[in-house]
């Protein structure tokens, strides 16, 4: 097999470093870059003229698909392989396409798999082709994840650890804190830090899960016991573990008003709901 020029786009840090030593343990692979952003994805096709890409979904100034439309418009493009979270779209979107589609966490496997079919259609499939099925790609998936299914959102988080790369389910997510360009994610089993702002997070995952208690800090709606409103003195959550984090006032109205209708969806009436929020 000849060697095969690749390029790795992601906005996390730590997915590109997981692709880049999975891609150096491939003796038919050179792993010519790696880019961050759509912008900078399109810069370095561009500058390196690489066989194939890797690319992320979801990115912090687009998506994966606007990368593959401005790829479409240029003559010879890369193959694109699709590296994601979500599993929501349609896997029959890619069948007997040049582009292929992984999950994250990529398994090393199945990332050798999808490489070998890159360079064997490489092999026998023109330019044009390959534009044409790129094109047909993105419209595929354009009409499957905007036709009003199910939004995708992530369920875990592969997060740094002192022994490498951990996992982090969502639902085991207590709270999370704003730490400069840092959140930190707080579990019953530890804390771990992810780049990027509290706002980001919220984006990644389903609307309803976690609720503001502070402009610094986000709650899993799941994980409070209690929410203390005392008369005098400052409000305060109390969490499953123990843990007291202040209520800020500018959150307060929008906190009750979420704990309220948590407890009125598990079937509780409406004073069980005021019950519940105790002063």
């Amino acid at each position: 097999m000849s060697m095969l020029r690749v390029l790795t786009v992601d906005d996390e840090t730590l997915a590109l470093r997981r692709l880049k030593l999975l891609l150096q343990a491939m003796p038919y692979v050179e792993h010519v870059g790696e880019a961050s952003s759509c912008a900078e994805a399109l810069a370095e096709v561009a500058a390196l003229a690489p066989d194939a890409i890797l690319l992320d979904i979801k990115m912090r100034d687009g998506d994966g698909f606007e990368v593959v439309e401005a790829l479409a418009e240029r003559p010879n493009p890369p193959a694109v392989i699709f590296v994601t979270a979500f599993d929501h779209y349609a896997v029959r979107a890619f069948e007997n396409a040049v582009v292929d589609y992984l999950l994250k966490p990529v398994e090393r496997e199945r990332l050798a798999r999808a490489l070998r079919r890159v360079s064997q259609q490489l092999r026998s499939v023109d330019a044009e082709q390959r534009l044409s099925e790129m094109q047909e790609v993105v419209r595929n998936l354009r009409s499957l994840s905007g036709g009003g299914g199910k939004q995708p959102f992530e369920t875990e988080f592969w997060l740094r650890s002192s022994a490498g790369l951990v996992r982090v389910a969502v639902e085991s997510i207590d709270y999370v804190t704003s730490e400069d360009d840092y959140v930190a994610i707080h579990t019953l089993s530890g804390s771990h830090l992810m780049r990027g702002s509290i706002r980001q997070f919220e984006a990644r995952v389903e609307p309803g899960l976690f609720v503001r208690v502070h402009r610094r800090w986000l709650v899993r709606r799941s994980a409070i016991t209690e929410l203390r409103t005392p008369r005098f003195g400052s409000s305060e959550v109390l969490l499953r573990t123990g843990k007291r984090l202040p209520v800020g006032r500018v959150y307060l109205k929008q906190l009750k008003q979420s704990m309220r209708d948590g407890v009125a969806m598990n079937g509780a009436t409406p004073a069980q709901a005021q019950n519940h929020l105790r002063s």
